[in-house]
């Protein structure tokens, strides 16, 4: 544990026992999707985890408990569909499949003036993770067009608040909604953060390999498995981190005030790279910690 804490996220020693909590419960989750696999979906099987040096919180949509946060299983045939859910056609006038899904949370804190995403994952399937600065929309702000693909995420309110945010107001404060209220969240393609981010994508970087081939011999490697050398190479899990993120972007949040930031988690894939022939499971964890 003292090289985790040296490695990745110099945490307390009670963030350590976190983060063996944490690693348990995704094991425990882990089991619970196998019997989906006969539904021909490759499942991602996803944990949050909550830290709160100096009060931040990493939530579903809309500050909601994590529960609400579901990276569902995707289906390799799904079928690329415009605003009005008619499927797009290419060029021969034959349908496409989709090639990513987008999934929303949100990180609130206070206190915080920059801080650290993580993202954990192992590699079964030809995935690529990425993170994206998001914003929200109510139905009314909403264009629909034919033949353009619909690239919000909907979400519905369950009213399931996380208890002990802060109580956010200003430009980012998110008003209550009735539970059954819609949401749609989309990628801001003009966050830039100063420089972090291109067209609201964070660029971030790998610590242990590539976007789909983990070191399986380096220090991340002992991180993981300490001494333990029987590991299948897809087990191995790759370590991304998107660091000194803004709190509030633009200002910086110099006065460390209270906020609350959505960002978007795409998986991705290649053209014709997935078949519901086959079907894998893999784990992503994501984890946030305050920098400064």
């Amino acid at each position: 544990m003292r090289k985790i804490n040296k490695d990745i996220f110099k945490a307390t020693v009670s963030h350590k026992i976190q983060l063996v909590a944490a690693i348990v419960v995704t094991v425990l989750v882990f089991a619970v999707p196998v019997f989906a696999w006969l539904s021909h979906q490759r499942e991602i099987v996803r944990l949050q985890k909550v830290t709160s040096p100096n009060s931040l919180f990493l939530s579903a949509a809309h500050r909601e408990d994590s529960v609400h946060f579901e990276v569902t299983g995707i289906d390799a045939e799904e079928l690329l569909v415009d605003g009005y859910n008619d499927p797009i056609l290419d060029e021969h006038g034959d349908t496409q499949n989709i090639t990513h899904k987008d999934y929303v949370f949100s990180i609130t804190g206070d206190a915080v003036e920059k801080f650290t995403i993580q993202l954990a994952y192992t590699t079964n399937n030809p995935f690529v993770y990425e993170v994206y600065a998001a914003d929200e929309l109510t139905a009314s702000q909403i264009v629909r067009r034919h033949g353009e693909e619909f690239e919000y995420v909907v979400y519905e309110l369950t009213g399931d608040n996380v208890p002990g945010m802060p109580v956010i107001t200003g430009e980012q404060h998110h008003p209550s909604a009735v539970p059954g209220t819609v949401l749609y969240y989309k990628i801001d393609e003009d966050m830039t953060d100063g420089g972090k981010a291109t067209a609201g994508k964070y660029t971030g970087r790998y610590l242990n390999g590539t976007a789909q081939a983990a070191d399986t011999t380096g220090p991340y490697h002992d991180v993981t498995y300490a001494t333990y050398t029987y590991v299948q190479a897809d087990a191995e899990p790759v370590y991304w981190q998107a660091t000194d993120v803004s709190a509030i972007p633009d200002s910086g949040n110099p006065n460390k005030e209270a906020f609350s930031r959505h960002f978007i988690l795409r998986v991705r894939w290649a053209e014709n790279a997935l078949s519901n022939a086959t079907k894998e499971t893999d784990i992503v964890y994501i984890s946030v910690q305050a920098t400064r």
